[in-house]
């Protein structure tokens, strides 16, 4: 910056980030020899001189004249141009068809001086208003062709008619680079917003109603579909019912089978338990108490005595009998001799007879009851009681007679081999039948059945 004693005619506090409407920076009056550079300039300011002819001439940077130089030039005034790049934005209002309604032009521009002698020359000193004012004198005429709504057309016939016009800003040694967007004023930008936003919810609700229908008519696709599922589940739930109900059934009728069958056996196992008791039970009391004793073999001693009272008792209800049969005379002679015979073979063989657990050898009390028994028991067959009357057989031959009375009395059966008791044999009544032993088939099945 040029140094001198006088202050500048205008002086801007400005800086590399200082916002300009007015490049030069400050405005300094010279006198012949008042130009000294005891200080240098920045770098991208230039420097215009005005001479005493009217005219300017511009140092452009890093370009300064010397002390000599200015002195010879007679230079009056010195002007410091920043020469920087600054961009402005601004808003102007252009006119549509309508003066009702009015454009909106939102312009960015980027300006700087090229010719610092041509704008200290042309005299403006804000430099966004010089820019503007060309900008809307170009462009009023054009928009007012368009209606408010037209905002896009007006907009590219616009540029179209700027590009093809002189540059802006070029008389005042300006470079600028600018854009310009041209939109509708606010109301009518909020009534097509509104216009819009109806047209949306109209758009909106109709496609509601749309997919709405899309939706019904696959709700009920979904519905029907559902509904033949199940049918076709209770279809099959249903069959398999049937047929469990069908399977329950055949089991239950096997069931009933397999239970009558079993009861059949039951009933013929128990049929066959029956004969197989009725046939011991038919054969007397030894073998009964045989069968008892083979199931259980611990009550051999119950056995015997019970056995023992019941031989006595037989013997002495025999032994009874025939002492009413030879003693009484309630019958003719003729019909008491079979009897009579009878009641003296079973005398005979009653005392033949083995009584378990008592021994052979005669006692004092046998000898006794012996010796004490009645004079009809110590009759033989061929000799009749006293006072009886003779039969109607006496007029037999007497050869016969005394064959009979020469015949032996009957030996006594055989001993029935018993394990238990070997040599013993039951008395006539008890045990098997006197008249024929037990078919075999009996004692097969007695063999088969016990345990």
């Amino acid at each position: 910056m040029p140094d001198s004693r006088r202050p500048p005619d205008w002086d801007q506090p400005a800086d590399r980030h200082t916002t300009l409407i007015d490049p030069v920076i400050t405005v300094r009056q010279l006198s012949r020899f008042g130009f000294a550079r005891k200080a240098l300039t920045r770098i991208d300011h230039a420097l215009v001189f005005s001479t005493p002819g009217g005219g300017y001439e511009a140092y452009l940077p890093p370009l300064r004249p010397s002390r000599g130089e200015a002195a010879a030039k007679r230079y009056t005034s010195v002007y410091e141009v920043d020469m920087g790049v600054h961009p402005h934005q601004a808003e102007i209002p252009l006119p549509s068809d309508n003066d009702a309604f009015e454009f909106i032009a939102a312009v960015d521009m980027s300006w700087q001086v090229i010719a610092p002698a041509d704008f200290v020359r042309s005299g403006h000193r804000n430099v966004p208003a010089l820019l503007l004012g060309e900008l809307q004198q170009a462009a009023r005429s054009l928009t007012r062709r368009f209606a408010i709504h037209d905002s896009a057309r007006a907009e590219r016939h616009l540029l179209d008619a700027l590009a093809a016009q002189a540059p802006l800003g070029t008389a005042a040694g300006l470079q600028v680079l600018w854009t310009l967007r041209l939109r509708r004023d606010q109301q009518n930008i909020d009534h097509q917003r509104r216009m819009q936003s109806i047209d949306h919810n109209a758009a909106e609700q109709i496609r509601t109603e749309q997919q709405g229908v899309a939706y019904d008519v696959e709700l009920d696709r979904r519905t029907r579909l559902q509904d033949a599922l199940q049918a076709g589940r209770a279809t099959e739930y249903g069959r398999l019912d049937h047929e469990l109900a069908l399977q329950r059934q055949a089991w239950q009728q096997e069931q009933d089978q397999l239970r009558a069958r079993h009861e059949a056996e039951l009933r013929k196992l128990e049929a066959e338990k029956i004969a197989f008791y009725q046939g011991y039970l038919e054969q007397g009391g030894v073998v009964a108490w045989a069968m008892h004793l083979a199931q259980n073999s611990q009550d051999s001693r119950l056995v015997v005595d019970s056995m023992r009272e019941d031989q006595l008792r037989l013997i002495l209800a025999e032994v009874e009998l025939a002492r009413e049969l030879l003693s009484g005379d309630s019958a003719e002679d003729y019909e008491l001799e079979e009897p009579k015979r009878r009641a003296l073979d079973a005398i005979s063989k009653i005392f033949s007879q083995h009584i378990p657990g008592n021994s052979r050898d005669p006692s004092p009390s046998r000898t006794a009851t012996t010796a004490t028994a009645p004079p009809e028991s110590r009759l033989t067959k061929g000799d009749p009681p006293e006072g009886t009357p003779q039969s109607a057989h006496s007029n037999e031959d007497p050869d016969t007679e005394a064959a009979t009375d020469q015949a032996p009395a009957p030996a006594p059966a055989p001993a029935e081999k018993n394990g238990a008791f070997p040599g013993w044999q039951p008395p006539p009544g008890y045990g098997s039948s006197p008249s024929a032993p037990p078919p075999q088939r009996d004692s097969d099945e007695h063999q088969d059945l016990s345990p």
